[in-house]
């Protein structure tokens, strides 16, 4: 009875037609006894192992992927196929690393069509590990319907992960050491974090948008993130189009929703910006309905009582002023005067003019910073405050200066600041 429910680990292998497949056929025609938990998929070259292929096999339910491949500089084709398949794996480990999956669950070996004994040991060796470390996902303590949410958001990365790949996230040397070297090393991990971590945190939190709207604080304590970062990365994707806000709820929802027209217009009515019930904007709007000649004008007086133009009240514009969408958006983004993206109920700017710098407007904005949490251009979680910087506020003789609400603060210095930001709170 123990031995029928003693864990038997499901393994896919890619093995390279050349090497690698007629390694593991002559391990078969010797009788070499390995476990038979692999199931085998033939391929041209372990290069053409996409990541897709890996994540995929995971999001399935393996619990390891093996890729086997012709030596170093024995490739069948252009003597160069390990080296990106070497790429891949290196590349698609630190993935697993930040969706919790043990990297060791992906293993790349060198086999040629002559070693059957070594493909033997291999899978001795590999089968073993797995074993041990058990089921995946459950083994590392992510449960099956987050692990495969993670998994789908970096299948969505693979298309950009390959572009950086080539650009940015190889050895510029072709050999085996300098491979190993550099995916082992401080200057990949910073590439990686730099080019690859906020756009995987970023496809995270768009799925679980895409399930249903969530607070910051949800999507920070799903994700395992802070609150500032989580601000940080929804006012990125506002700006791309992939989400949107409703500050009377502090709810963040996806802008779309894939295969789902009922969904959409269900959530898309539950997060209804609360200017669209505002009677200011209405009336707003119903004084210039119908002049297209007033668009400017009712942009400029619904931010100043809205402080921001989500897509709904631009939807709004164009239909009360009857002008084209396209012609709304094209004003609304080509003006810095307007703000696609929500602001705090206190909006903060610091000058970064000269005047201003020289006299210490650096620190000024590191301590406002720190003192209400978000960087420039972001919206803290409370939706409480929004930070801007620009040059010269005209001022000059009061550098280093702050505007708050409109209020001017001159001659700040980073602890004078905090005194001001109190009568804010």
């Amino acid at each position: 009875m123990a031995g029928e429910l003693a864990f038997k680990p499901r393994i896919v292998g890619f093995l390279c037609n050349w090497c690698c497949y007629g390694g593991a056929d002559l391990c078969g025609v010797s009788r070499f006894q390995y476990p038979p938990y692999i199931r085998v998929i033939r391929v041209m070259c372990s290069g053409r192992v996409d990541p897709s292929f890996v994540l995929k096999a995971f999001s399935n339910g393996v619990d390891g992927v093996f890729v086997g491949g012709c030596h170093i500089n024995d490739c069948h084709y252009n003597t160069e196929g390990n080296y990106d398949a070497y790429g891949m794996v290196g590349i698609v480990k630190k993935l697993m690393e930040h969706i919790g999956l043990d990297p060791e669950r992906l293993r790349l070996e060198w086999v040629s069509a002559g070693e059957g004994i070594r493909f033997a040991e291999v899978m001795n060796d590999f089968s073993a590990k797995l074993k041990k470390l058990g089921p995946a996902g459950k083994s590392e303590g992510v449960a099956e319907d987050v692990l495969k949410r993670r998994l789908d958001a970096a299948m969505k990365m693979v298309p950009y992960i390959k572009l950086v790949e080539r650009e940015r996230l190889h050895s510029n040397q072709r050999t085996e050491q300098a491979y190993a070297d550099f995916y082992a090393s401080e200057e990949f991990d910073a590439l990686f974090k730099e080019l690859i971590t906020d756009k995987l945190e970023i496809s995270q939190m768009i799925a679980l948008l895409r399930e249903k709207p969530h607070t910051t604080s949800e999507l920070a304590q799903l994700l395992g993130l802070t609150t500032s970062e989580i601000a940080r990365h929804a006012n990125i994707s506002a700006r791309q189009g992939l989400c949107r806000f409703d500050e009377s709820k502090n709810l963040v929802a996806a802008a779309y929703y894939e295969n789902d027209a009922q969904r959409t217009a269900a959530q898309a009515e539950k997060v209804r910006p609360a200017a669209l019930e505002n009677e200011k904007v209405e009336a707003i709007l119903a004084k210039y309905e119908g002049k297209p000649g007033a668009l400017i004008h009712v942009l400029m007086e619904v931010q100043s009582e809205n402080h921001w133009l989500p897509k709904e009240i631009l939807n709004a514009i164009s239909e009360r002023l009857d002008v084209p969408l396209s012609r709304v958006m094209q004003i609304a983004s080509f003006y810095k005067t307007f703000s696609l993206t929500p602001k705090g109920r206190h909006r903060i700017h610091v000058c970064s003019g000269t005047s201003c710098h020289l006299r210490g407007a650096d620190a000024l904005l590191d301590s406002v910073q720190a003192l209400v949490g978000v960087k420039v251009g972001e919206v803290d979680a409370d939706a409480k405050f929004s930070l801007e910087t620009g040059c010269c506020l005209g001022s000059c003789t009061l550098g280093p200066e702050m505007i708050v609400d409109g209020e001017h603060h001159g001659r700040l210095s980073a602890d004078s600041a905090e005194e001001v930001l109190k009568n804010y709170a």
